[in-house]
């Protein structure tokens, strides 16, 4: 999963064998991939999983993406139901190996065995022992399986899921909004607003991808946040991911935080325990942490996070709030290391600088 970018993106192409095509394997698997992110914060507690077909003219026959609306049909059934008759003979690219259980839909394997379908590719494993051995199924059924095609793309792309069925715990995002200095707030406390609005609006799609988002009492008596994803369109989608506050101090009844735009959930005091077991009670995939520096730097300190997204203006404020001074590291043998992963310039007249940095592997 830790492949690196050029890795990931200059491998060596694959065509589709035994078809004469008009789009590659790689290509075929890329385009699945690309759709299945159009699930994210609508598939819990299910994967993303993103399906292509391509018929024996070699073109895109039909495709489909897994969400939990609309019955929460699978991509593989949604890409099948539009191919139809095209699906006979065909070969089906699917992110994540075919369910092969009784949920709350049938099996894939049936469908695609139904189906006509001649060979099926998938790119990673169904590690959740509930709905693995679709590949098994298929073979038995005389359809040639292949496995691994982009396999550390497609992982990384679902990896909030892979993380929560291996590990029981939610992904989890740290987003920062900061100046240069990694200030927070000036020295009175005024923070609205640090970053440029390209950037917040940049931040709204990450709430959009996530199914909880968690702050602080100190955010909230601060900045009155609402929480709530605003100006994201993603198919007919309403994100509504449920807000989750941590702290001791009381806060008003007319915060906007808890009014009825989305669910809000209040743990007394920040352990961080009580919210790992919330989460997994509610099967979440990822959840947002948007906090100031005190419960930031709590994730930051209990090494519970998996990824930070931070957001930086070309501004000195010189003094004021640290995004992150609580972490009890006295020599630099004791510094928090982790692995960035892209660095990009956000917007034109106003530039911010947004880094995507990974826990480091341990």
């Amino acid at each position: 999963m830790r492949a690196s970018l050029r890795a990931l993106f200059c491998a060596p192409r694959k065509s589709i064998r035994g078809v004469a095509t008009l789009i590659n394997a790689e290509s075929a698997m890329r385009r699945a991939n690309e759709i299945s992110k159009l699930g994210l914060g609508k598939s819990s507690p299910n994967p993303i999983v993103g399906a292509v077909i391509v018929g024996n003219d070699g073109q895109i026959a039909g495709e489909g993406f897994h969400h939990s609306q609309d019955g929460g049909k699978h991509a593989e059934v949604v890409a099948l139901s539009k191919a139809g008759q095209r699906a006979r003979g065909a070969t089906l690219f699917v992110t994540l190996e075919p369910c092969n259980h009784m949920g709350k839909t049938p099996p894939c394997t049936e469908a695609i065995i139904a189906a006509g379908v001649k060979k099926v590719v998938f790119a990673v494993s169904d590690p959740n022992p509930i709905a693995h051995g679709g590949a098994q199924s298929l073979t038995d059924a005389g359809i040639i399986v292949e496995e691994g095609l982009l396999r550390d793309e497609v992982a990384f792309t679902n990896r909030a899921w892979l993380k929560k069925i291996k590990s029981s715990h939610p992904y989890i995002t740290l987003k920062i909004a900061a100046s240069l200095d990694g200030k927070v707030a000036a020295l009175d406390g005024s923070s609205k607003w640090i970053t440029s609005e390209i950037s917040r609006t940049d931040a709204a799609i990450l709430r959009s991808q996530c199914d909880a988002i968690v702050t602080g009492t100190g955010t909230v008596l601060a900045d009155n946040p609402s929480l709530t994803v605003r100006n994201i369109k993603r198919e007919n989608f309403e994100f509504k991911p449920v807000r989750v506050i941590l702290g001791n101090r009381e806060i008003p009844l007319d915060s906007k935080i808890l009014d009825k735009s989305a669910e809000t959930i209040q743990i007394k005091g920040n352990d961080l325990g009580e919210l790992m077991e919330l989460a997994k009670s509610r099967a979440w995939n990822q959840i947002l942490i948007e906090a100031g520096p005190t419960l930031t730097s709590e994730f930051l300190r209990a090494g519970l996070f998996d990824e930070v997204f931070l957001y930086q203006a070309p501004t000195l404020l010189g003094s004021g709030l640290d995004f992150a001074s609580q972490l009890d590291i006295k020599t630099l043998n004791q510094r928090l290391d982790l692995e960035l992963l892209s660095a990009d310039l956000l917007g034109d007249k106003e530039k911010n600088l947004r880094l995507h940095l990974l826990a480091a592997s341990k």
